[in-house]
C-alpha cells in the first residue's frame, strides 16, 4: 500500500481552492477517526501526522510529538524508528509486524505495525506512514484460550494419576492402623508414634487427591440470586480462628446498596475462604485484611463470551508480603505453589469456579506491600 500526494496544480480558481480545502479536511477527519494509530513522517523523519488513536496507544499527546524527530519521541522503540527509516529510504514496507511499544507513562503494550511510503506526483518518496494496532485485547483472548487448553489437559492427567494413587493409599493407611493396634497389644506403645505419622501423612495426601479430583471433575454449579455479604460473613467466621492465632485483623467494608449476585453459595464460600486463608498466611503478626464490596455500573472488559452489564466487586486486600512478578505469571497454574505444604490447586480451582459463574478475577500486588484480589460477579 502506498500513499500518493495528488496534484491539484490545474485548479487555480477560488472555487478550486475551496474544493482542495474540503478534500483536505475530509482526509484529516478520516485519519482522525481510524481505529489504528497513524504516525506520518516527512523526508527528514520529522513527525507530521499523529492521530488520536496513536495518542491512546503511545500515551503521548500530538502537541508534544508533531514537529519533533521520530527518534526523539520513540527513543526506546528503536525497532519502530528503524522500520520507518527503511520504508522512507529504501521503500521497504512491513505488514503486521508484532512488537512491544513503550508507553509514555507505565509499561509496554503489544502492537501490530504496518508501514507504507508517501509519494509525490512524480513517484518520489517524500515521507512514510506507520499504522499501529493495539493487540492487548487479542493477546488477552489468545492467552486465555491457551490457558483453558492447558488446564483441560492438566485436569485429565491429574484425574488419572489421582485414581491410580488413591487405592494404594487406602491400603497403606489400613496397614498402618493394624500395625498400631499390634504395637499397643504387644506393649510397644513407642512404635505407634511412627504409625500415627504414616496415617497423618496419608490423610494429607488423600486430601490433595480429593482436590485434584474436584478440579478435574467439578461439581455442577447451580446459580441463583444470593446475598454475597452473607457468604462473606460465613467465610470470615470460618477464618477468624486462624486469624486470631496470627493476631490478624479482618475489617469489613460492605456496600449496603449492593443487590443480590448470581452464584452458587457453596462454591463461592470455597473461593473466598481460600482467598482469606491466603491473605492470613501472607501477612505478618498484627497484619490487616480488608474485605470490600461495591457495585460497578460501567464495567467493561474485552473477553470472549462476556455479554456486559452491572457487576459486583468483592475485594480482599492485605498488607502482607506481596507477590513477585515472576510468580504472578504462574498464579493460576495448577500445582504451582510457594507454600511448603500447599497443593497449588486453590487459586486454579477458584479461578475456574468464578469463570463458570460468568465472573472475572483480577490480582494486583506490590512486593513487600501487599496484595489485592478483586472478584467480579454478575448482578442477579
Amino acid at each position: 500500500m502506498r500513499f500518493l500526494i495528488p496534484d491539484f496544480s490545474f485548479l487555480n480558481s477560488a472555487l478550486s481552492r475551496d474544493f482542495i480545502l474540503k478534500q483536505t479536511n475530509i482526509s484529516e477527519n478520516i485519519i482522525e477517526c481510524l481505529g489504528e494509530g497513524v504516525i506520518g513522517i516527512d523526508a527528514y523523519m520529522i513527525i507530521t501526522t499523529y492521530n488520536q488513536t496513536a495518542e491512546k496507544i503511545s500515551g503521548q499527546s500530538r502537541s508534544l510529538t508533531i514537529g519533533r524527530s521520530l527518534r526523539d519521541v520513540f527513543s526506546k522503540d528503536t525497532w519502530l524508528t528503524d522500520m520507518l527509516e527503511k520504508t522512507l529510504k529504501q521503500g521497504k514496507v512491513f505488514i503486521d509486524h508484532e512488537n512491544m511499544l513503550y508507553q509514555k507513562i507505565g509499561g509496554v503494550v503489544p502492537v501490530g505495525l504496518t508501514t507504507s511510503t508517501v509519494l509525490d506526483p512524480n513517484g518520489t518518496i517524500v515521507g512514510a506512514v506507520a499504522l499501529l494496532r493495539d493487540l492487548s485485547s487479542i493477546k488477552s483472548i489468545k492467552e486465555e484460550s491457551v490457558r483453558k487448553d492447558r488446564l483441560a489437559f492438566l485436569g485429565t492427567f491429574a484425574a488419572g494419576v489421582a485414581h491410580e494413587v488413591k487405592n494404594p493409599l487406602g491400603g497403606i493407611r489400613g496397614a498402618a492402623q493394624l500395625l498400631s493396634r499390634r504395637f499397643v497389644s504387644g506393649r510397644m506403645p513407642d512404635m505407634t508414634e511412627y504409625t500415627d505419622i504414616i496415617v497423618r501423612e496419608v490423610d494429607r495426601l488423600n486430601k490433595i487427591l480429593e482436590e485434584i479430583l474436584d478440579f478435574a471433575n467439578p461439581r455442577k454449579i447451580n446459580t441463583q440470586p444470593i446475598n454475597i455479604h452473607e457468604v462473606l460473613d460465613t467465610v470470615i467466621l470460618l477464618g477468624n480462628s486462624m486469624a486470631q492465632e496470627r493476631t490478624v485483623n479482618i475489617v469489613k467494608s460492605y456496600d449496603p446498596s449492593l443487590p443480590p449476585v448470581l452464584g452458587d453459595k457453596e462454591h463461592l464460600i470455597q473461593v473466598f475462604l481460600n482467598l482469606i486463608k491466603n491473605s492470613i498466611e501472607a501477612v505478618a503478626q498484627h497484619g490487616k485484611i480488608m474485605v470490600n464490596t461495591r457495585i460497578l455500573t460501567d464495567f467493561h472488559l474485552v473477553e470472549e463470551g462476556y455479554k456486559g452489564g452491572m457487576m459486583a466487586s468483592i475485594e480482599v486486600k492485605d498488607n502482607g508480603c506481596g507477590i513477585s512478578n515472576h510468580d504472578m505469571e504462574k498464579l493460576f497454574t495448577p500445582f504451582f505453589t510457594t507454600k511448603a505444604k500447599g497443593s497449588g490447586l486453590g487459586l486454579a480451582l477458584s479461578f475456574r469456579i468464578i469463570k463458570e459463574h460468568g465472573g472475572f478475577f483480577k490480582i494486583d500486588s506490590d512486593r513487600g506491600k501487599g496484595t489485592t484480589v478483586s472478584v467480579f460477579l454478575p448482578i442477579a
